[in-house]
């Protein structure tokens, strides 16, 4: 079996993130939360409710990489190990995409920050791109949690 259209594209990630097209995939149904969760936990200065926030998120950490165990053919032992899961490669984008889309809103699109916040992103989707060529192609698998 390959991955080929098992592992969401880029951009299908970033329509999860917000809001849309993410309704049949168990994946992006987790991205989405996690873009949500993001939001929210920026809005909040109660270290306790960050902390419940920062729980849902490794849960749906794990879950994403459950769902990977579960839906990606076994990969070969001869790849190299990528050093973070998919999980956490999606949820490090979320927060991303959450942070620059603040910072747009609250800035404006001509400001240094805004431009280093959406370069960031823009080199995460790459990181991403990469990465699931890399596992499709047999180069790369995912560690197993």
């Amino acid at each position: 079996m390959s991955i080929t259209g098992v592992l969401p594209t880029a951009p299908q990630l970033l329509c999860a993130f917000q809001g849309r097209r993410f309704q049949d995939r168990v994946l992006l149904r987790s991205a989405h939360a996690l873009a949500e969760l993001h939001e929210r936990r920026a809005q909040l200065r109660d270290a306790h409710m960050v902390g419940e926030i920062d729980c849902r998120r490794e849960e749906l950490v794990d879950d994403i990489n459950e769902w990977v165990v579960q839906e990606l053919p076994p990969h070969r032992s001869d790849s190299a190990v990528h050093p973070e899961t998919l999980g956490a490669v999606v949820d490090r984008m979320a927060r991303s995409w959450v942070e620059a889309n603040q910072v747009i809103d609250h800035e404006g699109a001509g400001s240094d920050n805004t431009h280093k916040h959406w370069y960031h992103l823009a080199e995460l989707v790459d990181g991403y791109t990469d990465l699931v060529i890399d596992v499709a192609g047999g180069r790369r698998r995912l560690p197993e949690q």
